[in-house]
């Protein structure tokens, strides 16, 4: 009895269409431009999808595998157009029959980076069947209205995540559109104190004020168990200008006011307060996860994150060294928790960017001093600790200018007991 070849195509362009093809032997062409995805089987029996997957190995094809609602997708991903023909044949002949086909949509262009191990190459947790999830966003607005969410327009978008994503899934799971275009953009996968996922991207070209941004990150992305997440997540926001003055070597240590210096959330230009000193001159940068408690008038995004961000900067630079001090009300007894405030930095640039976390609640652990400040501790807490003035250096840094470095404090987890980063005596060589 002759076989017949059903495949069902769901072209995701301007109209989508379902279309079954019988063929024995033979597979039309119908495919033109851009990536497909091909799904060979959804498996409930872990046993039947590493069989298929070692015929697919066997065969020259390297699959991947997805859950979804118990079942164990085997899937073909970023297959291109002129390669799905010959595909297809290879599947029949090997005995795949019933297969569903989907074009890749996610047209813009990323550069992927990873630092520490929050990503993974392979799908090797088999055992996990939890969903991969989001738990805090960067801006983290109350509700996605890009006409009231504004955000500076060179800023990071960060999305920390409840596990290690697997790199495979990233590309086509994440849309980065401005005005409802494609844009290309830099994500910087690295590793938050718990060991999971922190994905952070930023636009590699200078995006203007007045522009609606929106960024999705789709169900289809995965673990590294291969669960993808219940749902789309998606932020959108309208940019707004950041600082008009460049970022230079006479406002490195903050003693010329705003020059370069723009804040969102609670952030200010201060000098000593409670025994808080500037690590050098009379003045340092401060904000926090909270209300009026750097500033006289802010807030913190959705009272989780505040940043600082440097720049344009003008000239071009290889290292970068800084000096902090971390200070939270969620020491000590948070310590250990999945309330872990944290504190971040991105450095970008047309060529590039660089990402990485200056230090959380659960990095520092006990290894803090308490601290008399304004507004801290929170109320109902009675200890806030610091880490004192610490030294930071960034080496090999190829970002090309005009660059942005965006400083970030975010509560992760809660919206309660608040943390401070102060930053001084900044250096650009």
């Amino acid at each position: 009895m002759r076989k017949i070849l059903t495949v069902v195509l769901l072209l995701l362009t301007s109209i989508s269409y379902s279309q079954q093809i019988n063929i024995s032997g033979h597979v039309p062409h119908p495919f033109s431009g851009g990536k497909y995805r091909i799904q060979v089987g959804a498996y409930g029996e872990d046993s039947n999808a590493e069989r298929a997957i070692t015929r697919l190995r066997n065969a020259g094809l390297n699959p991947i595998i997805e859950n979804h609602n118990g079942y164990r997708r085997v899937i073909l991903s970023e297959v291109e157009s002129i390669n799905v023909a010959p595909t297809l044949q290879t599947l029949y002949s090997i005995g795949f029959f019933n297969i569903w086909i989907r074009g890749e949509t996610g047209a813009s262009i990323f550069t992927i980076t990873t630092t520490g191990n929050g990503a993974v190459s392979e799908i090797t947790d088999l055992n996990d069947r939890e969903p991969l999830r989001i738990v805090q966003i960067v801006p983290s607005f109350i509700s996605n209205d890009p006409v009231n969410n504004i955000y500076p327009a060179n800023a990071p978008i960060v999305f920390f995540f409840n596990d290690k994503i697997y790199l495979n899934s990233i590309n086509s799971s994440v849309e980065f559109l401005v005005d409802g275009r494609a844009v290309e953009g830099d994500i910087i996968i690295g590793e938050g104190a718990n060991g999971y996922a922190v994905l952070t991207l930023t636009p590699r070209n200078p995006i203007p004020a007045g522009r609606n941004v929106s960024v999705v990150i789709k169900n289809s992305l995965q673990d590294d168990g291969g669960n993808e997440m219940n749902s789309d997540i998606n932020v959108s926001f309208t940019t707004i200008q950041g600082s008009q003055t460049v970022f230079n070597r006479s406002n490195f240590g903050f003693e010329e006011s705003a020059n370069g210096v723009f804040f969102t959330g609670d952030g200010a230009i201060i000098g000593a307060r409670g025994n808080l000193n500037p690590h050098e001159g009379s003045r340092y940068a401060a904000i926090s996860t909270g209300t009026r408690i750097v500033s006289s008038n802010g807030t913190a995004i959705n009272f989780r994150t505040s940043q600082i961000m440097l720049g344009p900067i003008e000239q071009s630079f290889s290292s970068l060294e800084f000096f902090y001090n971390f200070i939270s009300s969620e020491f000590n007894d948070y310590v250990g928790s999945e309330f872990d405030d944290q504190a971040m930095i991105n450095i970008s640039g047309p060529k590039g960017s660089h990402s990485e976390l200056i230090t959380s609640v659960n990095i520092v652990r006990l290894n803090n001093t308490q601290i008399e400040y304004h507004g801290m501790p929170d109320s109902g807490d009675s200890y806030a600790g610091q880490t004192g003035w610490q030294r930071r250096r960034i080496e090999n840094i190829d970002v090309g200018f005009p660059a942005f470095i965006t400083f970030t404090v975010t509560d992760v987890g809660d919206l309660a007991l608040s943390s401070i980063l102060a930053v001084d005596a900044i250096v650009l060589e």
